[in-house]
């Protein structure tokens, strides 16, 4: 074979080479992702959240995982829009697989059974729009649109029993603080190593652990949820904090505060109204931090905003220094 001829076979060759593997590829990339929702149902139930959930298969014909980051929907009931929430799960769809996959996303059970107008226990029909958010190869992010009608049964609110007194919701929902606003919280406060902080409604136990961990001191932080005292031990020994740190399941508005030196909040301002009879019994001195809620009636020392790093939103850190002093006209 001629050099010439060798030149024009091994052109074909790479020409029949290229031309197979965009066939191929038309071959791989010719379906769509398809989704059913197969059923719409509810999970955990705590005094806060309750975790719904959505049983979707979704069909991936692609060979290659396709990553699920975004679910939107929106619920019907009677004609009434009673919920609409956008939650983002990092999982994925193997690859040339149908799947069933279980999306979750928590939600106020308070607020869902005050928009539908309804009670634990109650049976209410309903229509799911669900949009899938896919990360679909060679065309970006896809969209898949999803709907089903059904009916489901409201889960009785659970109880629990804090030194004999039953209590089905908590005043104020887990938000968690950001860190960095933690920790101009702490500082704002002055805390010393020979302090001893309360935090009221401790949630994840971020803000004991943080005053441990940074200023050597002793912490205790006291929540009625079972579920966030949970979080909050588990918090504690990640850290290695437990000689420094104590968690208990109290009612924060039975607790005798006269012991502390720093008292963090995260409420609303109602409720920091509601501790006033107890922070008037703080030692002289003594310094109160809340994040975002201020104090009505009592006049604060000193009032910081920032931005935090985690969120778009600023914030708002107030300072009270005991003697706790009235607004003017009070």
């Amino acid at each position: 074979m001629t050099f010439v001829r060798r030149l024009i076979f091994s052109f074909a060759l790479t020409a029949a080479f290229f031309a197979g593997c965009e066939t191929t590829r038309d071959v791989q990339y010719d379906r769509e992702p398809a989704a059913q929702l197969k059923a719409m149902r509810f999970g955990d139930i705590g005094l806060d959240f309750i975790t719904l959930l959505f049983d979707v298969e979704i069909d991936n014909p692609y060979p290659v995982s396709l990553p699920l980051q975004r679910l939107s929907y929106a619920l019907v009931s009677g004609g009434h829009t009673f919920l609409t929430a956008t939650a983002f799960d990092n999982v994925t769809v193997p690859p040339n697989t149908k799947k069933v996959l279980t999306l979750p996303d928590e939600v106020t059970y308070a607020r869902l059974l005050q928009a539908l107008g309804s009670k634990p226990g109650s049976t209410i029909p309903f229509k799911a729009d669900l949009t899938l958010s896919l990360d679909t190869p060679g065309s970006g992010w896809t969209n898949l649109h999803v709907e089903n009608e059904g009916s489901i049964v409201l889960p009785e609110s659970p109880e629990i029993n804090v030194e004999g007194k039953t209590y089905d919701a908590v005043d104020v929902i887990f938000v968690p603080t950001p860190q960095d606003v933690v920790d101009k919280m702490l500082e704002l406060a002055q805390v010393r190593k020979d302090d001893l902080v309360y935090d009221l409604g401790c949630g994840d136990g971020r803000i004991v652990v943080t005053a441990a961990r940074r200023y050597g001191c002793r912490a205790i932080g006291f929540d009625i949820d079972p579920r966030r005292v949970k979080e909050s031990l588990e918090n504690v020994q990640k850290n290695n904090v437990g000689h420094l740190v104590g968690i208990e399941q109290k009612d924060i508005f039975t607790l005798d505060l006269s012991k502390a030196d720093v008292i963090t909040l995260f409420l609303l301002s109602r409720l920091n109204v509601k501790l006033i009879p107890q922070l008037e019994k703080l030692k002289p001195g003594s310094r109160i931090v809340s994040h975002n809620f201020a104090m009505d009636q009592i006049k604060p020392d000193k009032v910081v905003t920032m931005f935090s790093s985690e969120d778009p939103f600023e914030h708002t850190v107030y300072l009270w220094i005991t003697p706790l002093k009235k607004e003017m006209g009070e």
